[in-house]
């Protein structure tokens, strides 16, 4: 096996990254997708962990614990979402 040092000699690097450049753009004609977002996808997927990171635990209730009946209350402008509905959001904003 040939050391990693000795892979790739200094002047075929300029030569090599024409061609890749060249591969990703044909890979894009037609996709609908830029080289901007092309990248940003590749960033994303490399920086994002690939398991989800464990859960906090909730603090455990307070027996004596008294809350303001104003903070119990919901405003009247506020809706209330379905768990469900916000775990299909947070999966879309993570496939993409």
């Amino acid at each position: 096996m040939m050391p990693v040092e000795s892979w790739l000699k200094p002047d075929e690097v300029p030569d090599l990254a024409a061609r890749a450049t060249a591969m990703i753009d044909a890979a894009l004609t037609g996709s609908g997708l830029t080289r901007e977002t092309y990248w940003s996808a590749v960033r994303k997927g490399y920086n994002t962990p690939y398991n989800d990171p464990p859960r906090k635990r909730p603090a455990p209730a307070q027996p004596n614990a008294v809350t303001p009946a104003a903070a119990q209350a919901e405003p009247a402008d506020t809706v209330s979402v379905p768990a469900a509905v916000i775990a299909t959001l947070a999966a879309e904003v993570r496939a993409v």
